[in-house]
């Protein structure tokens, strides 16, 4: 089951948190488990675990885009998510946070000055790519 909620957050957030990893992916690796690939995409299984593998399972993870602290909301926010075809994905421009939850909790990153990235979820992968 995936769950996708692309929102326009427009109350205060959380002061903007400091930028230490290069790239929004890097960011978000810590917090969700993203590995980096050969190819430089970042993936991270989500169903994950042997008692998933030999029973079954299910995972989803749900997506909110909204402005960092001193940016204003404007429509890109509403139109950074969307279903395309099998997968369930973000385009991010900046500035924004991204804040994707999953059954072990949230993960947010802010999207830089001169940053672009896309962060989705096909089947049971979450996967997260620099620029557009």
């Amino acid at each position: 089951m995936l769950l996708l909620t692309g929102l326009c957050e427009s109350g205060g957030l959380q002061a903007q948190e400091a930028v230490v990893a290069t790239g929004v992916c890097a960011r978000l690796a810590p917090q969700t488990g993203l590995k980096q690939q050969r190819d430089g995409t970042w993936r991270a299984n989500m169903l994950g675990g042997i008692g998933a593998t030999l029973f079954g399972g299910t995972t989803g993870a749900s997506f909110l885009v909204g402005p960092i602290e001193g940016s204003t909301a404007d429509q890109h926010f509403e139109k950074a998510c969307a279903q395309m075809g099998a997968e369930i994905g973000c385009n991010l421009v900046e500035p924004a946070r991204i804040t994707i939850g999953t059954k072990s909790g949230n993960a947010s990153a802010d999207v830089a000055a001169g940053e672009t990235a896309h962060v989705g979820m096909k089947g049971r992968y979450l996967t997260c790519r620099e620029g557009n």
